[in-house]
């Protein structure tokens, strides 16, 4: 496992085109259930226009992600109009269409405003405004305004930790490690060899990474303990957890991992931790012979395969020059349901590491938990791949290794919670 420092491009948002007629109304608020906004007079129903609302209010919404509303337009036999839906507040609000040409085939439009949040537990308050014209006779020509309405609008970010989703996953028997002498000689795959049944329990696990956005809920609570690295490739903790609510969060140690995991079971009562190693290639390979979470059962692709969409890796063409949302990828999810259990980040596991480990003379292989000898208690087992690497390592079976200490910048992790 490696890393380097790059100076990474920062992307702005495509501000919202503005109409020339429209006048912004920029409100601000403080939380409250009912916005204190007065709608405008309608002048709809002169132009023949009904709306079904008069105000759109968003759930709680998590950073990064975002909440939308369906509006219904009804208007009557007038064709030769035009309608144009404009917003005073773009950075939180987009509304699509945002213009409509009536037609007398349809007696409806349907529009869908979408809300995403900047802050948390901030009201974010403002108006679409929708005005009809005739369109002009000529390109000079003026526009001749028939009508002018308002929809207000209300949204919050969320506090709220429930954005954590987890994946039910059924225990079972499977096999772990390789038995051939091919494996043996290959230094990269020597502690892999030894093939050995493996018989799990069930478990939930997380279907996504721990989010920069989620971490940074713990970290509030306990900082500056457990504090992510900061780098020109990640950014500046804390802000980073702003700016990419949605990408897993990097530069934790294993002790900042395990941290989080207990600071959650006191949050919510439940039981949660690191994944096994035998758990997360459960996980990560639907509890078959996968070499990669999207290959078809025994199927064995070469070291060069290019995953394209599927993960993100070295070189692979994925659109992504570090890390990517945890949500990216939705096609190379395992068979359980799990997301980037290939490549993004390496994901701590529970155990410490043992070259030897597959070797070891068990009976039974029942819940393993990993070596339990003491001289082998220096690293800890980290699963997956990243950004950083070749699709070669991010395979269900590859093993790698780091000391608990060390939080590096393609590492990171994703949490179990037991029944």
């Amino acid at each position: 496992m490696s890393f380097f420092f790059l100076h990474g491009i920062l992307r702005r948002p495509v501000r919202f085109f503005r109409p020339a007629f429209f006048l912004a109304v920029l409100l601000a608020a403080s939380c409250a259930n009912e916005l204190p906004i007065e709608p405008e007079v309608s002048e709809f129903s002169e132009a023949g226009i009904k709306l079904s609302v008069e105000a759109a209010t968003f759930r709680p919404t998590v950073l990064g992600r975002s909440d939308t509303f369906a509006l219904s337009i009804e208007y009557g036999d007038t064709v030769d109009m035009v309608l144009l839906l404009s917003l005073d507040d773009t950075s939180h609000f987009t509304v699509s269409p945002d213009s409509f040409t009536f037609s007398k085939k349809k007696k409806t439009l349907d529009v869908t405003l979408t809300y995403t949040p900047a802050g948390i537990d901030q009201a974010d308050l403002g108006y679409l405004v929708l005005i009809t014209h005739n369109p002009p006779d000529t390109l000079a020509g003026a526009v001749d305004t028939l009508g002018v309405d308002s929809l207000r609008l209300s949204g919050a970010g969320s506090g709220q930790f429930l954005d954590l989703e987890l994946i039910f996953v059924r225990g079972g028997t499977f096999s772990m490690g390789i038995d051939s002498a091919a494996a043996f000689k290959d230094m990269d795959k020597r502690d892999q060899w030894g093939e050995h049944t493996v018989v799990l329990s069930d478990f939930f696990i997380g279907r996504y990474e721990v989010t920069n956005l989620q971490y940074y809920e713990f970290w509030t609570e306990v900082k500056p303990d457990h504090t992510p690295l900061d780098s020109s490739i990640t950014g500046s903790w804390p802000q980073v957890a702003l700016q990419q609510p949605n990408f897993p969060v990097v530069g934790v140690n294993w002790e900042d991992a395990t941290a989080f995991c207990s600071w959650l079971s006191l949050r919510t009562g439940e039981l949660y931790t690191l994944p096994t190693e035998a758990q997360w290639q459960y996980a990560a390979s639907g509890g078959q012979n996968r070499q990669y979470p999207w290959s078809l059962v025994g199927d064995e692709p070469a070291d060069t395969l290019d995953p394209g969409p599927l993960a993100n890796t070295f070189k692979s063409g994925d659109g992504y020059t570090f890390t990517a949302p945890v949500d990216a990828f939705s096609a190379g999810a395992s068979a359980f349901g799990p997301l980037n259990m290939a490549g993004n980040v390496w994901e701590w596991c529970l155990d410490w590491y043992d070259k030897d480990y597959y070797r070891a003379d068990y009976e039974t292989w029942i819940d393993p938990q990993g070596t339990q000898v003491p001289d082998n208690f220096v690293f800890k087992i980290v699963r997956g791949g990243s950004w950083f690497e070749s699709v070669s390592q991010a395979s269900c079976t590859n093993r790698a290794a780091l000391s608990p200490e060390n939080g590096e910048l393609n590492t990171g992790f994703r949490v179990v919670r037991l029944p």
